[in-house]
């Protein structure tokens, strides 16, 4: 069975190939084509040329949602000149980041946590999985949001939302915990957001309201001080790790996927938590990696017996050789020189 896989369709878009529940290509559009939404072309095409296949040898198209802001009939007929032999399945979109890393880990039962901004309407689900099955537990709901939380602190501080997360997590090790008492009554300890720190008119400012800032000891809307913003930054990071922490529970083993998990920090208090004995976090944690999910999903339920596998290996796009590499120098008209060693590999 060979099943091609869709992901983050609206932001970083991704493709994977199955073959025989194998994992045998998996490509970020953007990596290819620098393009992050939409049907991702190149990454479908690189990867049936890695698997040397054609569109008409695809059994199944699996979409991992949201893929669309209107109609969904035109994809649906894309799809369906584009792989003529294939079934259409769609997927919800925090069951293709559960399905990432559950079926790619090396557990046979775990409980798997998804967590990420917002995806249909939901921004986190915990799962129960045993064998090929995945049992959802709880959801929780956008705007009630980690995610939106982090980017919201993200923008206040100057960075930009939905990619400079990272600089929020890293200027978090420097400041003090003044300010973790604040974010701890933001969020409640069933991680709903109070939305009397927002107000929904503003655009800037990462949204917070004059109540918010108030707090800060800051008139409303005022630029935050170089030197109050790594205690802010401690302060987001310090609650957010506590709230994962309890929203994950404990056990034996602990799969985890979505947007939040690319925060390393929050990993790391997973582990010292000391709540569970094994934690897997699928490296592809993003929108991207739901295209593995939608695939592998796609495979255990509808193939009897299936065998989970482990995910070994994260090189599962197109190699570069050296004549690939001197043709793209040459190309820039770049200088360059051989470095002779063993491997003949040059710099």
């Amino acid at each position: 069975m060979v099943i091609l896989g869709l992901g983050g369709l609206l932001s970083n878009a991704a493709a994977a190939l199955l073959v025989d529940g194998k994992l045998v290509a998996a490509i970020e559009e953007s990596k290819l084509s620098r393009s992050t939404q939409g049907l991702p072309q190149a990454a479908i095409a690189e990867c049936l040329r890695l698997a040397r296949m054609a569109p008409a040898q695809v059994d199944c198209v699996a979409l991992a949602r949201p893929f669309a802001q209107g109609p969904e009939s035109a994809l649906h007929l894309s799809l369906r000149d584009q792989f003529p032999n294939a079934q259409i399945v769609v997927l919800e979109h925090h069951l293709g980041h559960a399905a990432s890393a559950f079926f790619t880990s090396p557990f046979e039962n775990a409980t798997v946590l998804t967590l990420d901004h917002a995806g249909d309407f939901r921004c986190g689900a915990r799962w129960r999985a045993t064998g090929d099955q995945l049992t959802l537990e709880r959801e929780w709901y956008f705007p009630d949001s980690l995610g939106r939380l982090y980017g919201a602190v993200t923008q206040l501080l100057g960075f930009k939302a939905h990619a400079d997360e990272h600089k929020v997590q890293w200027l978090s090790t420097s400041g003090d915990d003044r300010f973790t008492a604040l974010f701890r009554e933001i969020v409640s300890e069933s991680a709903r957001l109070d939305p009397s720190f927002f107000d929904g008119s503003r655009t800037t400012a990462g949204g917070f309201s004059a109540k918010f800032f108030a707090r800060l000891g800051l008139e409303d809307g005022a630029k935050v001080p170089v030197a109050l913003a790594p205690s802010i930054a401690r302060g987001v990071q310090n609650v957010l790790q506590q709230t994962v922490i309890a929203m994950a529970g404990t056990g034996e083993n602990l799969c985890v996927a979505g947007g939040l998990f690319y925060n390393a920090l929050l990993i790391e208090a997973l582990e010292r938590s000391g709540r569970w004995k094994n934690i897997f976090v699928q490296p592809a944690a993003g929108n991207s990696g739901t295209a593995i999910g939608a695939a592998l999903h796609t495979w255990h339920t509808r193939s009897s017996g299936a065998h989970k596998h482990f995910l070994l290996s994260l090189f599962l796009g197109t190699e570069y050789g050296q004549e690939e590499t001197k043709q793209v120098l040459e190309n820039c008209k770049l200088r360059f020189s051989y470095l002779r060693s063993s491997d003949a590999r040059m710099l």
